[in-house]
């Protein structure tokens, strides 16, 4: 597992996931853990319907990359 040191986070917002975490019954080391593992980026399966989605509600906008390339970036 990595460490992530993160300077400068204003005490207040440190104050608020402090309480979070006592609300959620846990550490704050959880309830940031748990933070980011749910706003992790998406997967490239998840990039792809995203797209998919994006392309079926805006049919006008054509994609600056051809099918081919987009495959390629997928894999």
């Amino acid at each position: 597992m990595a460490e992530v040191v993160i300077p400068d986070v204003a005490e207040e917002t440190i104050a608020i996931y402090r309480e979070r975490a006592r609300l959620h019954g846990r550490s704050l080391e959880e309830e940031l853990r748990d933070l980011l593992e749910s706003h992790r980026p998406f997967s490239r399966a998840e990039r792809a319907a995203l797209s998919r989605r994006f392309l079926s509600e805006y049919p006008d906008v054509q994609p600056s990359l051809t099918a081919e390339e987009r495959r390629e970036g997928l894999m």
